[in-house]
């Protein structure tokens, strides 16, 4: 893969990025990245947002917007935007995980139904309101809504609050949801 970089930004085939400051951070060692596609994929996006898990996507809207491994991305018919990339090397692998995406999703697109309506992802409040909100600490998070941030980041499953009443229709049903916008399965 070859590269040039002109003035922080690094070209490729079928994009650029270029590493930014978090404005609010001008300090940290953390940057955000703006990753310029050199075709429009705005056909795509209705494709695009019904094969990524959880996403939010309101049809003609231009955006799709989605958290991924505690990553909030944005994606544009002609950028896509990511948080919280620590260096090249993770914002480079980061534009390939979603240039692959989009190349996959172009290559599959006559097998995919496209979303042509409001497509809401579940919030950090969602879940947080299926939870006990006792703030016992089993799960090993001071409280109930730092746990939900965890599992809207993804990175525990809500099964893993030992107090939840795992055979109750309800909880049943809302770890269903949970599955089918992506979340982890069951701790």
């Amino acid at each position: 893969m070859s590269e040039t970089c002109l003035g922080g930004i690094h070209e490729r085939e079928d994009y650029t990025f270029q590493l930014v400051n978090i404005e609010c951070m001008p300090q940290s060692d953390h940057y955000n990245v703006v990753m310029g596609l050199h075709q429009s994929i705005d056909e795509l996006l209705p494709y695009l947002a019904a094969v990524l898990p959880a996403c939010s996507y309101a049809h003609g809207t231009g955006v799709i917007n989605l958290m991924d491994e505690g990553h909030i991305v944005a994606i544009y018919g002609d950028r896509i935007t990511i948080t919280d990339v620590t260096g090249l090397e993770d914002a480079e692998s980061w534009c390939e995980r979603y240039m692959a995406r989009i190349r996959d999703v172009k290559r599959r697109k006559d097998a995919i139904q496209p979303v042509e309506r409001r497509q809401v992802s579940l919030t950090v409040m969602d879940i947080y309101r299926r939870l006990p909100k006792t703030n016992c600490g089993a799960c090993g998070d001071l409280t109930c809504m730092a746990f939900a941030a965890r599992v809207f980041r993804r990175q525990v499953p809500f099964g893993a609050c030992p107090e939840v009443p795992r055979e109750a229709p309800e909880t049943l049903a809302f770890m269903e949801e949970l599955a089918a916008q992506g979340f982890p399965a069951e701790a």
